[in-house]
């Protein structure tokens, strides 16, 4: 029969590994130096899209589009300063209701040290809506490569109409353009 013997647990030397075990996770987080792993991020700024012909309510056509932004208010979390954000694509069967694009986005993202990354994202889904007033662009997708690679992106921009024409959808132009501040997520 084998016999066992306890030993009194020795507390300083518990608490000193506790305490520097807590320290160094604290100075090192997880993510650091790994932006694939890296919290999520939520930066502002400012994206234009057009879309040529312009997108009617009701009316299917084939729709080229392209969308730019400049995202210069992000947390220094994990080095990202800014980004910009590029998406474009010809969309058949396009109406200000229904807009089946699987384009391919390029975020390009600054960093503090003065450097740049790219990530490629392949758009998953585009929404475009109203909430009152205000038209609502909305761009979901999935990083394929580069910095965040495995995350989500959600891309929103939320515009208040010109006033003299408040269903751009209903005239006979359609809508040509999306303009006004944005946020880019990644979670």
């Amino acid at each position: 029969m084998k016999r066992t013997v306890k030993r009194p647990i020795n507390r300083p030397v518990v608490r000193s590994l506790v305490v520097t075990s807590l320290a160094t996770a604290l100075a090192c987080p997880l993510w650091a130096g790994t932006a694939s792993a890296a919290p999520p991020i939520t930066c502002v700024g400012q994206q234009l899209t057009t879309y040529s012909p312009g997108l009617k309510q009701l009316v299917p056509q084939t729709v080229t589009y392209a969308s730019n932004g400049a995202y210069g208010s992000c947390p220094v979390n994990d080095g990202v300063t800014s980004v910009s954000y590029s998406e474009g694509s010809t969309v058949p069967g396009a109406t200000c209701i229904t807009f089946p694009s699987t384009a391919t986005a390029t975020l390009v993202w600054h960093l503090v040290n003065g450097s740049t990354q790219q990530s490629t994202v392949r758009v998953t889904g585009i929404d475009i809506s109203a909430a009152g007033l205000t038209q609502v662009y909305t761009s979901v997708g999935t990083v394929q490569s580069g910095r965040y690679a495995g995350h989500l992106v959600n891309v929103t921009v939320a515009i208040i109409p010109d006033l003299t024409d408040l269903t751009p959808c209903l005239s006979p132009a359609g809508l040509t353009e999306l303009d006004g501040v944005s946020t880019l997520a990644v979670v």
